[in-house]
């Protein structure tokens, strides 16, 4: 450092001055000249190190000054604002494009889903042509003979090439022979047993299996069967084609309509009305369940939930995991499912993305540091009042306030008196809250007090019902209360509305509670300041949960029969009630819907000859035979001793009388062994359509009535 000697020349200097004063009898005035020296040296030597240490700290000090000034933090702040605004302008930007992107793709999802749909029911219906075609052809004479069988099932070409099989079956179930493309064999095969054979029989008319291994070739096949009917009306065989799944037939349409499947791209996949896969790109998951392709579990188990509709139109599921188009094909009841994975569809945006959050970030730093430039100009001022204020404090009462004019002036004159009346303002403060913690802890009731939808004080109660201790509660959003954000604004819109009238607030709500466990709770609320919102609102909380349990299970047994768990009379009118009210709403586009009235035949033996609690055994049978016969949708009532009904949403006349048959059939299936007697009642059902501007009392009136015509009949269904 400048003007100072290292300490080893300082040492030889000292010596020399004192060697000096030792020579001779002038040696005493020398010495002192040479310490006087010597201090004056050193004198300037430390001068010199204390300069070069207070321009270092002056340095250091104004670094260590300027960061916590307002200036820097309205620098640092703004420039964040202004990163922030740029991000969030971004984000938005991006969001509404990904939203915009993702709409537009399960549009087009949607329409390819519904193609492939249109492509099965095309297919499936060709086939069954083909078939329609054919049997007529197939007279018994020729069935029972097996050579020009033969030579006929030769001559058909197209049909051979249309499906992997061709068999034809007698009336008992024999298989009489099967072609195949390459030629005709004789199988030594059963069919009789087969679902498919039994179905086509029984109904005498063409039906379609769900799919199974084939006979003749022993791979994954649908079969569509056609029955074979003489002009006596006997079945005396069936024509059966098979369709193969993993290659030709269905899987190629799919794949041609499809373009590509990837393991990790688009996929298209079919399932029957059992949710067993039909078709898929990768052949090992044929026949397969629908919950073994973990792509198609979540959405398939999703439309389960539903209660399985079969629509022709296509709808869609979107989740994290990415969009599932589905679309039903009403000839065989199955689903086409579409899948497309999120990261396909946001691959375009995340480039994108990253492009313009780069430009965002050059384009801020460049303008924080003009920003900081800028308010370095104009805060320099404010910078002269601070240092005076700063020595003011420090004591230095010599130290005046700058004159100024406008905010620097009154902020001097008003300066001394803010420290002292904000004390006195803690103070009081500082009691109220004491006496406020007091209040809340003793509260047996959950007290909360909240502003703009933060939680600001919370009471002991609160924090037990909730499971939550107060410093997670406060300052979280009155979101934290619900399981689903949805509820907690549908909340505070009716409480707003009830202030807005000039009234308190009083709900009740389903709130999360210790370990996620949910309860009922009553809440009522009122604001701080009906005339200013923003002062806050009181909240009173309740456990309510076993009032409403209780509510609830007597609210069920009212409109619940005890014996059959089914709906009792009073359950059943409601339940009509809500489907005239939707028709009502519907107005031009309202759908069909249907009644049954049952009346059991043949029960008051079950009674007479097996006691009461048989015939109670045999009605609550009778129930769950009907519940498994319908939709989940579908409503089953008992509105007497042995009479029930039917409330079919969504089903008109005709569809109404396929599933009343069906009821019936599983009615007087069922069957009650009483002192190795079997005991077998019959139902006598009455089906009427509801019609344009009838009543409730009306509807139920012509069902009875069907019902009626049907008893005086001996039984079976009758249509209103």
């Amino acid at each position: 450092m400048a003007g100072r000697l290292p300490s080893f020349r300082r040492r030889s200097l000292a010596a020399s001055v004192q060697n000096r004063g030792t020579r001779g009898p002038s040696g005493r005035r020398g010495q002192e000249r040479g310490r006087r020296r010597l201090q004056a040296w050193a004198g300037s030597s430390v001068a010199a190190d204390d300069a070069a240490r207070a321009v270092q700290g002056r340095r250091v000090g104004v670094v260590a000054r300027w960061l916590p000034t307002l200036k820097a933090r309205l620098a640092v702040g703004s420039t964040l604002v202004l990163f922030a605004t740029i991000v969030l302008t971004l984000a938005q930007m991006l969001r509404v494009a990904e939203e915009h992107t993702e709409a537009a793709v399960e549009q087009q999802q949607q329409f390819e889903v519904q193609h492939n749909a249109d492509i099965v029911g095309r297919r499936v219906r060709s086939m069954q042509l083909a078939l329609s075609a054919t049997a007529p052809l197939l007279s018994p004479e020729l069935v029972a003979d097996t050579r020009r069988l033969r030579e006929f099932l030769l001559s058909q070409a197209s049909l051979r090439a249309s499906f992997v099989a061709v068999v034809v079956a007698d009336g008992e179930g024999r298989v009489v022979l099967a072609a195949t493309r390459d030629g005709v064999a004789v199988p030594q095969a059963d069919v009789a047993r087969t679902a498919t054979f039994e179905r086509a029989r029984r109904l005498r008319r063409p039906v379609i299996s769900s799919p199974t291994l084939g006979v003749v070739s022993g791979r994954p096949v649908v079969v569509l069967a056609h029955p074979l009917i003489d002009a006596e009306d006997r079945v005396y065989g069936v024509l059966f084609g098979s369709l193969a799944l993993m290659e030709g037939g269905l899987a190629a349409d799919l794949a041609d309509s499809e373009g590509s499947n990837t393991e990790d791209g688009e996929v298209t996949v079919v399932t029957d009305a059992e949710g067993r896969i039909v078709s898929h790109p990768d052949p090992a998951f044929v026949l397969r369940p629908a919950s073994a392709e973990p792509r198609l579990a979540p959405a398939h188990a999703r439309w389960v939930e539903a209660g399985r509709p079969l629509s022709a139109q296509a709808g869609t599921w979107s989740d994290e995991a990415g969009v599932v188009a589905m679309a039903g094909e009403p000839e065989t009841g199955w689903q086409v499912w579409r899948i497309l994975p999120r990261a396909q569809l946001q691959a375009p945006l995340r480039d994108a993305r990253a492009e313009a959050f780069r430009v965002g970030m050059l384009f801020s730093l460049a303008m924080a540091l003009l920003l900081v430039w800028f308010l370095s100009l104009q805060l320099r001022p404010l910078e002269r009042l601070q240092r005076r204020a700063a020595q003011l404090l420090a004591g230095d009462q010599r130290a005046a306030w700058p004159e100024a004019d406008g905010e620097i002036g009154r902020l001097a004159a008003t300066l001394r008196q803010v420290v002292a009346e904000r004390m006195r303002a803690e103070e009081a403060r500082a009691v109220v809250l004491r006496r406020l913690g007091s209040v809340l802890e003793a509260s047996p009731v959950g007290l909360m007090f909240e502003r703009d939808g933060r939680l600001e004080l919370v009471s002991a109660e609160v924090c037990r019902l909730l499971g939550r201790d107060e410093s997670r509660l406060i300052g979280a959003s009155t979101e934290i209360l619900f399981a689903v954000p949805a509820e907690d604004r549908t909340m505070r819109q009716e409480a707003a509305a009830a202030f807005a009238a000039g009234g308190v607030y009083e709900g009740e709500w389903r709130l999360v509670g210790a370990d996620g466990l949910l309860f009922w709770s009553r809440l009522r609320a009122r604001p701080v300041d009906a005339a200013d919102p923003r002062a806050g609102t009181i909240w009173c909380m309740y456990d309510i949960s076993g009032q409403v349990d209780a509510r609830q299970q007597l609210e069920h047994a009212a409109r619940h029969d005890p014996l059959t768990g089914l709906l009792n009379r009073d359950g059943l009118a409601k339940a009509v009630q809500q489907v005239l009210a939707a028709r009502a709403q519907a107005g031009a586009d309202a759908r069909p819907a249907t009644l049954v009235m049952i009346d059991l035949d043949r029960f008051k033996p079950v009674n007479d000859l097996a006691g009461h609690a048989a015939g109670d055994t045999m009605l609550r049978r009778v129930a769950a035979a009907i519940l498994e016969s319908v939709r989940s949708s579908d409503s089953a009532a008992r509105i007497g001793g042995d009479e029930f009904a039917l409330l079919l949403p969504h089903c008109d006349g005709r569809q109404g009388q396929a599933v009343a048959a069906k009821v019936g059939r599983a009615i007087c299936a069922l069957q009650l062994v009483h002192d190795g007697q079997p005991l077998q009642v019959g139902a006598s059902l009455g089906v009427a359509e509801l019609c344009a501007g009838s009543s409730a009392d009306q509807w139920l009136a012509a069902a009875d009535a069907a019902c009626y015509d049907a008893k005086r009949a001996g039984g079976g269904v009758a249509m209103a």
